[in-house]
């Protein structure tokens, strides 16, 4: 019967797809530099999933500041789509939903250290004038 030999060939050929996901997402590629002053490690998508230097500490820093850029991708993606196609087509859920799997947001541990554009004060230090007053405009 033609249908059921069809259903098994599409059946077989998406578990050999399943396979073959499967062992690409297990694939890690690691090499050196030339002194061993600095060893890296890539994921099969080309991200960064480890980093070796002399300085641990500053290979940590390193790896959580790419953390945190990409926990960020996943909003910024939404945006992007939100401004330019809309949320109507579920290819952009779809896409948002890969993004997200690839780059989680990061756990909330302990709050972010403000940005270095920020200007942080002592509580209690505004002095009630008008925002736009204190940059020359309309007091």
């Amino acid at each position: 019967m033609p249908g059921a030999e069809w259903e098994q060939q599409v059946e077989a050929t998406a578990a050999g797809y399943r396979r073959m996901a499967e062992r690409i997402e297990q694939i890690l590629v690691t090499e050196a530099s030339t002194d061993g002053a600095v060893r890296v490690t890539v994921s099969a998508s080309g991200l960064l999933t480890d980093l070796q230097l002399a300085d641990r500490e500053l290979a940590a820093q390193v790896l959580a500041c790419i953390r945190k850029a990409q926990a960020r991708i996943p909003d910024l993606m939404r945006t992007a789509m939100v401004e330019t196609v809309g949320t109507q087509d579920p290819n952009t859920h779809l896409v948002l939903a890969a993004a997200a799997e690839r780059f989680p947001p990061l756990p909330s541990s302990a709050p972010p250290p403000p940005r270095a554009d920020m200007v942080t004060g002592a509580e209690g230090d505004w002095d009630e004038r008008a925002v736009l007053e204190d940059i020359g405009g309309p007091s």
